[in-house]
């Protein structure tokens, strides 16, 4: 009986020890999201920008690993607080976020406090992660939808397109749009154009520098000879085994589908190549913007 009891009276007081003195944060927030773990970390980076232009808060980024984690200082009503995000794929439409908080000023009387009252550091922590799980739930339903359909057949076509290098991803739809006369007043001159609707084949993807260069296409005709233009140049697309997403929402943001397809692959070992999004919607028609619509592909290596 002594020996239970003094083995009980070590654990204890070890338990005591790290969640005092060791344990890497002071409290810590989870809950699921109905979305890929690169949408939450996209996320994040948008509530961060959007609160420092608002003057809601300044943010410090401290490190980060796209899709995994992403941790932070945040400066917030006389509080410095240490935030260290974690996502996680629970399956094909379903992430775990957890989210850690650090006050090293005040770190032991958080960590003695936390579990029995409510003081202003566990109150603003809850506000703060609450805050963004609201706007993050009001996208998820009103902004953007992402469908993962599987495995699919990329379809064949030829096309013109024209090169585009080393951009921010957040300005995709904006240098497509910069392209988009040029390419459809060449088409159209040369009496190319097969249909209306534009794609995007990406060549390059770094996921750290968050920069992609690509192709911005129209497929055409199919023709012996086509003409020559130094900017505007010509290739096929062969079918082939593809990842398969559906995206409703602004173009802006359609790189959701990405990520979504990104997680899926990662979840059911599968070796992708870029993406390839096709668009089925004019921005400059309007409209509902749930009802415009982008498939996106992304080929399965060998």
């Amino acid at each position: 009986m002594n020996k239970i009891k003094y083995v009980s009276v070590f654990i204890l007081v070890g338990l005591t020890v790290w969640y005092l003195f060791i344990k890497p944060n002071d409290y810590v927030i989870t809950f699921k999201s109905n979305t890929s773990p690169g949408t939450l970390f996209k996320g994040v980076e948008d509530w961060n920008l959007a609160n420092q232009k608002s003057d809601s808060f300044n943010f410090t980024v401290i490190n980060k690993k796209h899709f995994e984690f992403y941790t932070e200082h945040i400066e917030i009503d006389s509080l410095l607080l240490q935030v260290k995000w974690n996502f996680k794929g629970i399956n094909d439409s379903v992430s775990m976020v957890k989210v850690g908080l650090l006050e090293r000023e005040h770190s032991l009387y958080n960590r003695i406090t936390a579990p029995f009252f409510n003081t202003k550091f566990k109150e603003k922590s809850i506000q703060l992660i609450q805050d963004f799980k609201n706007g993050l739930d009001f996208q998820l339903k009103n902004k953007f939808k992402v469908k993962i359909v599987g495995i699919d057949t990329l379809p064949e076509l030829q096309y013109a397109y024209i090169k585009i290098d080393s951009v921010p991803l957040k300005l995709k739809a904006k240098k497509m749009l910069e392209n988009n006369t040029n390419l459809l007043t060449f088409l159209t001159k040369h009496n190319l154009k097969e249909g209306n609707f534009p794609f995007l084949l990406v060549e390059a993807w770094n996921l750290e520098e968050d920069i992609i260069s690509f192709r911005y296409c129209f497929p055409i005709l199919k023709k012996d000879s086509l003409p020559f233009n130094e900017i505007i140049k010509y290739d096929k697309i062969k079918p082939k085994p593809a990842l398969k997403a559906i995206y409703n929402g602004n173009y802006r943001t359609s790189d959701r589908s990405w990520f979504g397809l990104y997680q899926y692959s990662k979840k059911h070992q599968i070796k992708i190549a870029e993406p390839i999004e096709f668009f089925y919607n004019n921005p400059f028609n309007g409209g509902d913007e749930l009802k415009w619509v982008s498939e996106t592909y992304m080929s399965i290596l060998e």
